[in-house]
């Protein structure tokens, strides 16, 4: 049987009121649209749900118990529009979000403050893990959305724009050392920190030095910007890392002369193209982008 919710919605009302004005007033429609509604639905069904009278119409024993499962259908669909409502006004929600540590600092956490402060009943989850990570749980759809930096994605059913860039470049305690470095072999004579192989920073300037035709072999490798930061601060060597967290959290960090060749890195914003986003994180991202 083909469903048409209109003359279930139509026969839910006249039930509920008994009586054909009134349901005339509630729907917004003539008594005999609501009339032929009626006949309609019982022809469908093949039996009579209302006793006409002119006091007005009382339900069949067979239209009693359908108006029951009705009754139970309609207020479903009522509860699931008005909870509907809810997460479109931004008053009820969840946002999903992927990024590295790193990123979550200096791209997100300016904007989810704002957005908390206009949006406090939305959860906000936050996955911080590698970006080859977070595209497999973007695909799944277990994340909203995922920022990263400097690196190619290439499947299909995601979506990537840039939004914003980022200074990348060699860093170093003034106390521990000096910017006597005239190129980038002259840093083989020092000891280096990088991240290790699988981060997109590692990969930027990786692939920046091999175009140099340039070896440089780090002392210590870590998995965080933030450890890269830490172990230049006290001295270890000379890291690299971006150098925005560093003059933030770090005032003796400076940042040696020849990071002038380096290029800026672009930060991407990346979604499943077969996803639409939930209209929390719709908002949330015009924020990020301001």
């Amino acid at each position: 049987m083909n469903i048409d919710l209109e003359l279930y919605r139509i026969f839910y009302i006249v039930a509920k009121n008994k009586h054909m004005t009134r349901a005339s007033e509630e729907l917004h429609i003539s008594q005999p649209a609501i009339s032929q509604s009626i006949k309609k639905l019982e022809s469908q069904l093949g039996g009579v749900l209302f006793i006409r009278s002119n006091k007005g119409m009382e339900l069949t024993n067979e239209g009693k118990m359908f108006y029951d499962y009705v009754k139970g259908a309609i207020e479903l669909i009522n509860n699931a529009e008005n909870e509907f409502t809810t997460f479109k006004d931004l008053s009820k929600g969840e946002i999903k979000i992927g990024a590295s540590t790193t990123l979550t600092k200096i791209v997100l956490l300016d904007a989810i403050k704002k957005f908390h402060i206009d949006y406090p009943n939305i959860n906000i989850n936050i996955t911080n893990d590698l970006t080859s990570n977070l595209i497999i749980d973007l695909q799944k759809g277990k994340l909203d959305f995922i920022i990263y930096n400097e690196g190619d994605i290439e499947e299909k059913n995601i979506k990537t724009n840039i939004l914003c860039e980022i200074n990348q470049g060699f860093i170093y305690n003034e106390e521990y050392f000096k910017d006597n470095i005239k190129s980038f072999n002259d840093l083989n004579k020092y000891p280096l920190i990088f991240q290790k192989k699988e981060s997109n920073s590692r990969k930027f300037i990786d692939n920046f030095l091999i175009k140099k035709n340039v070896l440089l072999t780090p002392k210590t490798e870590v998995v965080s910007q933030d450890l890269v930061l830490e172990f230049t601060n006290i001295g270890f060597g000379i890291g690299f890392g971006i150098i925005e967290l560093a003059k933030k959290n770090y005032p003796n960090l400076k940042e040696l002369k020849i990071n002038k060749e380096l290029s800026k890195t672009k930060i991407y914003i990346a979604k499943n193209k077969n996803i639409t986003l939930p209209f929390a994180s719709k908002k949330l991202v015009e924020y990020i982008k301001k």
